[in-house]
């Protein structure tokens, strides 16, 4: 009886210490808890007064601009602004100039925002830094001047060089099917594409009325008569018809110790002539006696610098 006493006591005692065990184990689990819902609670409330801190902040740096007047917010975007437009201008392949002028409205709309934004948040009470506005006037002007004249010069190059390439391609075709009709002693073919400015980058077989090419030639040998010179030039004038390339005015020359023809044929009026009709145009000096004009031409030259030197 005494042992079963004694386990009956070891028992209790066992269920005694299980309980408060497990008791232990809530209370822990609660403690945890409600140290959990302390640390949650004081990140909110450290939270809340960052954000209060930080809408204290900004209210405070927005009052502190609204002081310096209207414009300061206007200068700084409208420099960003340009500053990136005149960047991508700079490294762009083929940069249109033209882009600061075109955007340059941006400026207002950016002072007009200011402007109610200010008018909002003030309740009607408006102050307008008057330097801010004229150095952001001064800026887009300037801008847009420079972007006026570096498109300017760009578009001048880029218009030379083409005419340049169109000049030389209308060379190099028409030299390799003339050399054969005639005796050419020099060509020269002067290009000027659309005066007005458009069309820069027309090839040679967009040629149009609108667009100036300029042939000068020079014929070798001699000729007897101007028929026989204005037969080569419309031989010339029909080759480059044949070749369907627009040419606006031809002008022809030829100079031999006794003759020297010149021919000018402007328009596609006079190009439809006829060799008659062109013989009559040409402009014929013969010369009787070269050598003795070469004498009288010494002489007279040696005249004046007596003269000049008494």
């Amino acid at each position: 009886m005494t042992e079963n006493q004694d386990n009956k006591g070891s028992i209790a005692v066992d269920d005694t210490t299980v309980k408060e065990a497990e008791l232990d184990e809530k209370q822990k689990q609660l403690l945890g808890a409600f140290d959990e819902m302390l640390k949650r609670h004081s990140a909110e409330i450290y939270n809340a007064g960052n954000q209060k801190h930080g809408f204290v902040a900004s209210e405070r740096f927005t009052r502190e601009i609204l002081k310096k007047g209207v414009g300061i917010i206007s200068l700084g975007l409208i420099l960003i602004t340009f500053g990136i437009i005149m960047i991508c201008c700079l490294f762009s392949q083929s940069p249109d100039y033209l882009i600061p002028l075109k955007l340059s409205p941006i400026a207002a709309i950016l002072f007009g925002i200011e402007i109610i934004v200010t008018l909002l948040i003030t309740h009607g009470r408006l102050k307008i830094n008057i330097i801010c506005v004229i150095i952001s006037a001064l800026l887009v002007v300037g801008c847009c001047t420079m972007g006026v004249l570096l498109n300017h010069s760009y578009n001048k190059d880029k218009i030379e060089y083409n005419n340049r390439t169109i000049a030389a391609e209308i060379y190099d075709r028409s030299y390799k099917e003339l050399r054969y009709i005639t005796d050419i002693e020099s060509m020269e073919v002067e290009v000027d594409l659309n005066p007005d400015g458009t069309g820069i980058t027309k090839g040679i077989d967009a040629l149009s009325a609108a667009d100036k090419v300029v042939v000068n030639v020079e014929f070798g040998g001699a000729y007897s008569k101007p028929s026989a010179f204005a037969a080569d030039c419309k031989k010339i004038i029909e080759g480059f018809r044949i070749m369907d390339i627009n040419i606006t005015d031809f002008h022809f020359t030829n100079q031999s110790t006794f003759h020297s023809y010149k021919l000018d044929v402007e328009g596609k009026y006079l190009q439809d002539y006829s060799e008659t009709r062109l013989t009559e145009l040409v402009d014929h000096i013969y010369i009787e006696d070269a050598d003795y004009l070469d004498d009288i031409g010494d002489l007279v030259d040696s005249d004046n610098s007596e003269n000049s030197a008494e």
